[in-house]
Parts: structure tokens; C-alpha cells; sequence
């Protein structure tokens, strides 16, 4: 390289100042949508290069193990205590889903004992670019395998209903998940 300059600190230098035109929700909203983006087309990538079986297989195993790390930088960020009841978790979970995208989703939850919650969704990101890339009907819910992640990084015990598999939308049902944490699981 020479005695030729560095250019790297002045165009950071450069770079940060037009970084700082966007506010921090617009800096993050397009943060999001870069996500979003990258992982439609890596599925897409995938299920064209090995089909829609390991497309899913991959999508649900990565959105499971993402989900148990980013609950855990999310609480170390946060300095969130342990999660000790449902509530805990619920707030917990939202506290996740607002930070990673709350506009990605349409959704309710409610209680339906000490121990489980029920999850009606009812606009879905995942469901929408399913269908924008013509795959739905074969597409697998990789949105519940972050929920799954979640529950293992904080150490609970759970059982859902029905089971992961294929897009509940995509088969013309509700998107309404039933998940028991704990000492109560029993969702017959």
C-alpha cells in the first residue's frame, strides 16, 4: 500500500453524517426490512436449490436457535429479571416481538390458565411473503420456531398445540397456537 492515505476514517467520518439523517424509528424500521428481505430470499434461495423439505427443515431449525440467542442478548441488554410466572413470559415475549419487528405481525393473546396462553394471529409477515412467492401451501411456520427459542433461552418447560408444520393460513385455518409453560402442561 505504500505511503498512499487511508481513506477508511474519512469516509466513516462522511458516512455517519448522512447515517444521522434518519431518526432512530426510521433507522430502525429499514434495519427490519433489510432483515426481512435477506430472509425471504435466503429461503427462497434454498427451497429453489434444495426444495421446499429442507427449505423448512433449515428455516424452522435457524428461526428455533436465532430465537434462543436474541431472547438472551435481549434480556442481558435489558437487565430483565428471571421469568418466574406466565405473565413474566408474556411480557417478556412482547418485549422480543417489539423489538424485532411489532409491525410484522397482527396478533392477540390471551390467557387460558396459570400456566398456558393462546396466540390467535392474524396478519402474518411469513404467511404474506409465502404467498407473494407462490410457496404457501407448502411453507412451515418459522414464526412459532422463534417463539419455541425464546421459551428454551429462558429455561421453561412447554408444550404447544397444535404441533409446528405447515402454515395454518396457508391451509385456510386460523393461525391460533396454544402454548403451556411449566408445571401445568396439559393441553388435551
Amino acid at each position: 500500500m505504500g505511503d498512499q492515505e487511508d481513506l477508511q476514517p474519512k469516509l466513516r467520518q462522511e458516512a455517519d453524517a448522512i447515517l444521522r439523517r434518519l431518526a432512530p424509528p426510521e433507522r430502525e424500521g429499514l434495519l427490519i426490512k433489510c432483515w426481512m428481505s435477506h430472509d425471504a430470499r435466503w429461503f427462497v434461495a434454498v427451497a429453489r436449490e434444495h426444495g421446499m423439505r429442507i427449505a423448512n427443515q433449515l428455516n424452522r431449525i435457524a428461526a428455533h436457535e436465532v430465537g434462543k440467542v436474541e431472547a438472551q442478548r435481549i434480556i442481558q441488554a435489558l437487565g430483565l429479571p428471571l421469568m418466574t410466572t406466565l405473565e413474566d413470559y408474556l411480557l417478556a415475549q412482547e418485549i422480543f416481538i417489539g423489538f424485532l419487528g411489532p409491525d410484522l405481525l397482527d396478533y392477540d393473546v390471551r390467557k387460558v390458565s396459570d400456566y398456558a396462553y393462546q396466540t390467535h394471529v392474524r396478519r402474518c409477515f411469513a404467511h404474506e411473503n409465502a404467498v407473494r412467492a407462490g410457496i404457501a401451501e407448502h411453507f412451515e411456520c418459522g414464526v412459532f420456531a422463534r417463539v419455541t427459542g425464546w421459551v428454551e433461552a429462558l429455561g421453561l418447560v412447554y408444550e404447544m398445540t397444535p404441533s409446528l408444520g405447515t402454515c395454518l393460513k396457508a391451509q385456510g385455518q386460523e393461525c391460533l397456537y396454544t402454548i403451556a409453560l411449566g408445571k401445568d402442561i396439559s393441553l388435551a
